[in-house]
Formats: C-alpha cells, sequence, structure tokens
C-alpha cells in the first residue's frame, strides 16, 4: 500500500512539475493536457490570449487566439489548486502572412497559393 502510495504521488509530481514550465500553443492551434485530478473551476488569465475547453473533469483543451502569455489555474471542487501553468501563444510555422490595414486585419495561407483564412470565432467563411 506504501509503495503505490509512492507511486501515485511522484506521478502527481511529474505531471505537476511538467505543467510548471510554459505551456507553448501556435495562434489558431490547440493542445490537450491531463489534469493531475478533477476540475471543477478553469480560469484563464487573459481569454484573449487563450481559451480552455473542458472535455471531461480531468481533460482540457488549451487553444491559442492571440499572440501573447497569460496564465491558467484549475481548481477542484474544494477550492484546492490543481494546475497553475502559463500559455505562451506563438506563430505558426506555416506558411502564411498577415496583411494589417489600420484595424483590418487579413491572414493568408499561402501553400501554394494564397487564400484568405478562416480567423477564429468567425462564422462566415473567408
Amino acid at each position: 500500500m506504501k509503495r503505490l502510495l509512492l507511486t501515485a504521488t511522484f506521478a502527481t509530481l511529474a505531471v505537476t512539475a511538467a505543467l510548471a514550465e510554459d505551456l507553448a500553443v501556435s495562434k489558431d492551434q490547440s493542445k490537450v493536457i491531463k489534469l493531475t485530478g478533477a476540475a471543477s473551476t478553469v480560469v484563464v488569465g487573459n481569454p484573449a490570449i487563450a481559451d480552455v475547453t473542458m472535455q471531461d473533469a480531468t481533460t482540457a483543451f488549451i487553444t491559442g487566439k492571440g499572440f501573447g502569455t497569460t496564465n491558467v489555474i484549475a481548481m477542484d471542487a474544494d477550492g484546492r489548486q490543481i494546475a497553475s501553468f502559463r500559455v505562451v501563444v506563438t506563430s505558426t510555422s506555416d506558411r502564411s502572412v498577415t496583411l494589417i490595414k489600420g484595424r483590418e486585419q487579413i491572414t493568408l495561407s499561402c501553400a501554394p497559393r494564397c487564400e484568405q483564412t478562416a480567423q477564429s470565432g468567425s462564422n462566415a467563411a473567408p
């Protein structure tokens, strides 16, 4: 029993240590993470930079929405923190270009021909 408890403790520490580092996500891309316990509340520091969608109580999808850095905190039903990590949203390494004119921004995917891409949260087709 003691050995099982130690194994569980080390597994929890390993996952917690992994989440202590920054989670890098490309803009308009998602990554999945497994939490160490069941989350009851999940908070994103700046929802304009990243979004969290929970698949179940321990599986979260982190989506990059805008460039920058924010943080995510997850708490269990008793109000205990089960996860806290930074999310860094960066540009993708694909063949794209963004044109900015005043407040208007258009992103083109150029592989092989440049075509306008759909924007996050946009319902209209490009």
